[in-house]
C-alpha cells in the first residue's frame, strides 16, 4: 500500500500499517529491507519506541519467522536478530523506564526466548530432512560450483563461516580473487566518486594496503585483510531487491513495485529509494 501520510507526525506503527510492513516481509523482495529497518530500530532506537511501536515491532520480528517456518529461508538472518533483539532487551534489566515495567519486561524476555528456541527448531528440522532425503550437500559438488555459490555471497562473514564448514570449503574461501571482487562489489562506486576511473578504485585500495606493509607486491596482496579493513572505515554498500520510496512532490511513501498516484498530476513524479537508516530517521 502507499503511505496517505504527507508528514511525520503519525506514531510508527501508523505508518508500520499504512506501508504494511509486517505482511510484507511474505515478499522476498521486502524481507531483507524490513530486517535492517527491524534492526536498527531494537538496537538504536527501542527506548524511543512507545509501547504501540514496540508491538508493532514484536508483530513483524513474529511473522518473519513465520515466513522462515514456511519456506526455510533467511534462517541464520533470523537466528542472528532475534539473538540480538533478545540481548538489546535484556541488557535493560533492571532499568524497566522506556519498556514500561519489570511483568513487560519478563514478557519481552519469554517471548523472545520461545522465538530463539523456534528458530532452532526449524534449523534442526531442515537438517533433519536433508539427512533424511540423503541430498546433496555443498561438499558434494565440484569445486567450480563451490566457487561459484561463495561468488555470489556478498558478505565476507558468510563466507568465513561457510569455509568452517570442512577444510575443502575453507580452502576455496580463501582464494583471494573472491575476496578482491568483493572488495569491488562493495567499495567500487564509493571509492570512484560516482566516476568510471577504476584507477581510483585501486588507488583507495592501495592506501590502505600500504599502512598494512612496506614494500608492496600486487601479486601477494591480502584481499581478505582489505575487505575487512575498507568495511571498517566504509560500511557495506546497501543492497536491496526491492525498497520503500519517497514521492518528491507529495512526500508520500510507497514501496518501490506499487503504482503511486501522485495527487500532482499536472507535475511529472519522481521518486527517491529510502535506505532503512533514512526511513527511521524520518520516523523517530
Amino acid at each position: 500500500l502507499s503511505s496517505p501520510l504527507t508528514n511525520f507526525n503519525s506514531s510508527l506503527s501508523d505508518i508500520f500499517n499504512a506501508l504494511g510492513i509486517a505482511n510484507s516481509v511474505s515478499n522476498i523482495r521486502r524481507f531483507n529491507y524490513i530486517a535492517k529497518v527491524v534492526e536498527i530500530l531494537f538496537k538504536e532506537k527501542l527506548s524511543e519506541l512507545s509501547g504501540n511501536a514496540q508491538r508493532s515491532l514484536f508483530q513483524t520480528i513474529d511473522r518473519m519467522i513465520d515466513i522462515v517456518l514456511k519456506t526455510g529461508d533467511n534462517i541464520s538472518l533470523m537466528q542472528r536478530l532475534v539473538t540480538q533483539f533478545h540481548n538489546s532487551i535484556h541488557s535493560a534489566y533492571p532499568f524497566y523506564y522506556y519498556i514500561g515495567s519489570a511483568a513487560l519486561w519478563r514478557q519481552h524476555i519469554d517471548m523472545l526466548t520461545r522465538m530463539k528456541e523456534t528458530i532452532k527448531q526449524i534449523q534442526l528440522n531442515i537438517i533433519k530432512q536433508t539427512e533424511d532425503n540423503s541430498k546433496l550437500t555443498l561438499n558434494c559438488l565440484p569445486i567450480e560450483m563451490q566457487r561459484e555459490i561463495i561468488r555470489k555471497l556478498d558478505n565476507g562473514t558468510d563466507i568465513i563461516n561457510i569455509g568452517m564448514i570442512n577444510s575443502n570449503l575453507y580452502r576455496v574461501t580463501q582464494e583471494l580473487l573472491i575476496w578482491k571482487q568483493l572488495c569491488i562489489y562493495h567499495f567500487g562506486d564509493e571509492t570512484q566518486n560516482n566516476n568510471n576511473d577504476n584507477s581510483l578504485i585501486e588507488e583507495k585500495f592501495l592506501d590502505l594496503i600500504k599502512r598494512q606493509q612496506k614494500d608492496i607486491d600486487m601479486d601477494n596482496i591480502d584481499w581478505k585483510k582489505v575487505y575487512f579493513k575498507l568495511k571498517k572505515r566504509y560500511n557495506l554498500r546497501e543492497v536491496y531487491a526491492e525498497m520503500i520510496h519517497q514521492c518528491q512532490l507529495c512526500k508520500n511513501l510507497f514501496w518501490q513495485d506499487f503504482h503511486h498516484s501522485c495527487p500532482y498530476e499536472t507535475l511529472t513524479p519522481s521518486s527517491k529509494p529510502v535506505t532503512p537508516r533514512k526511513l527511521v530517521n524520518m520516523l523517530i
